[in-house]
């Protein structure tokens, strides 16, 4: 009976922009953020040996993902802002 509650919307970009798209968003007020960094580059894990370049498909997943504001104020205008910015820069 209840609602969820997102959180996070991953989005995933492949054609190495994903700083200058986090950069223009940012310039927009959109409050995006990279979520998903490699469990092997958490410092807990450093005196288990885990070191960069042991996960190559978690840490090429990690250079392309940005994860897009979802909270349950977020209106309906407001998703469209960001899809637009989003269009607009992956269009240009």
């Amino acid at each position: 009976g209840a609602d969820p509650t997102w959180h996070l919307y991953p989005l995933r970009i492949r054609d190495g922009r994903r700083r200058a798209l986090f950069d223009h968003l940012r310039a927009h007020g959109i409050g995006v953020q990279v979520n998903y960094i490699p469990v092997c580059w958490q410092p807990v894990f450093a005196d288990l040996g885990h070191r960069r370049g042991q996960c190559p498909v978690a840490e090429e997943y990690y250079a392309q993902e940005i994860s897009l504001p979802m909270y349950p104020d977020l209106t309906d205008s407001d998703v469209d802002r960001v899809i637009d910015l989003v269009r607009t820069f992956v269009g240009a």
